[in-house]
């Protein structure tokens, strides 16, 4: 606006910033006066201003289509699938549109991504991100984001459909790790006759957790209760490198799984003696660590049980990166360079 570009362009700032190191050496924000003194529709064009060269200079781009040439996003069909397309002006606001050379769909860069017809700011995402990195609760990203339950639901799966599949060809390998852990499946409470049992009994899900020396995970539903041989096998044998050392805590339903895929064992069993707390560390603070995760979603429809399996593995290899490559930044590339939707259900 025309006062926005007056206070930004005349005495009071530009006095500021000529006096600036003076009146920040006596704890003086030079741009506060200023700053108050901006009408409310003006002073949100300028969070707007400050979110962009954040955002820029931060993740190098402020705007998806920025994100999706910076990452070497190509044009894809929504209707076919081709990449095929050519030019076809302009959408209304200003975004590039492709025509398909094989279908003749019109579409642009994001229509074959989750953040087609998105109308939220870049910025709004990001932070949704970060909030997601932490797996809060969707109440604190709806206050911290302004957004509707409805839309952070949607926005949840949304990412949990870039990352579908994502286990399916994992395969660990060298010195590999496994055990179970087991959360209660809340689907019971909604049967006829429902009773708490003790024990791991079949109210309980059953999540095989494995991890290799080289940080690689899994984390699968192994169905409810304790194991049996066929079904750890079933679960663990596409994902497990043949001829690997297994440690484990001496589980009996583990042996079928050690002699087919002809792998040597190294057993500790679960005495809390200081050996057993030292040897298996690691796998008993990645289930400890995925407890605490799914505990955050208390009362969530176990169909979508997977969906947080694979973003907390996701997750998991992404944070030990995180010194080579910055969380958010790679999750960002992730996002746009999926060729995924997901659409909102209708009743």
């Amino acid at each position: 606006s025309s006062y926005l570009a007056l206070c930004l362009a005349t005495s009071p700032l530009d006095g500021c910033l000529s006096d600036g190191d003076a009146a920040m050496s006596k704890g003086v924000n030079p741009f506060q006066d200023s700053v108050f003194s901006l009408p409310a529709e003006d002073f949100a064009l300028l969070q707007d201003a400050i979110a962009i060269r954040l955002n820029k200079e931060k993740y190098g781009s402020s705007s998806f289509e920025e994100l999706a040439e910076q990452y070497g996003r190509k044009s894809v069909c929504p209707s076919c699938g081709s990449h095929e397309s050519a030019l076809n002006g302009k959408t209304p606001d200003g975004k590039q549109r492709y025509i398909c050379n094989d279908c003749g769909q019109i579409y642009t860069i994001l229509s074959d991504s989750i953040f087609h017809s998105t109308n939220k700011s870049f910025d709004t995402w990001v932070r949704y991100l970060v909030l997601m990195t932490f797996n809060v609760p969707l109440e604190m990203t709806e206050t911290l984001c302004s957004i509707s339950h409805p839309t952070a639901m949607l926005w949840r799966r949304k990412i949990f459909a870039t990352v579908d599949g994502y286990q399916n060809h994992l395969v660990l390998h060298g010195r590999i790790w496994i055990d179970e852990t087991y959360v209660f499946d809340s689907t019971v409470l909604h049967e006829d006759g429902f009773k708490k049992k003790r024990g791991l009994s079949n109210n309980l899900l059953c999540i095989v957790v494995a991890i290799d020396t080289f940080g690689n995970s899994y984390a699968e539903i192994c169905g409810h209760g304790r194991p049996s041989s066929t079904r750890i096998y079933k679960t663990l044998r596409n994902h497990i490198h043949s001829g690997s050392t297994i440690v484990h805590d001496g589980e009996k339903a583990h042996a079928f799984l050690i002699q087919e895929l002809h792998c040597t064992e190294e057993k500790y069993i679960a005495d809390n003696s200081p050996e057993y707390l030292k040897k298996m560390a690691l796998i008993n603070n990645m289930c400890a660590w995925l407890k605490r995760y799914l505990y955050r979603f208390i009362g969530m429809n176990t169909e979508y049980m997977p969906s947080y399996l694979n973003w907390f593995v996701y997750l998991y290899r992404v944070k030990s990166a995180k010194e080579k490559w910055p969380t958010i930044s790679r999750i960002l590339r992730h996002l746009i360079l999926t060729e995924t939707t997901f659409k909102r259900k209708r009743p």
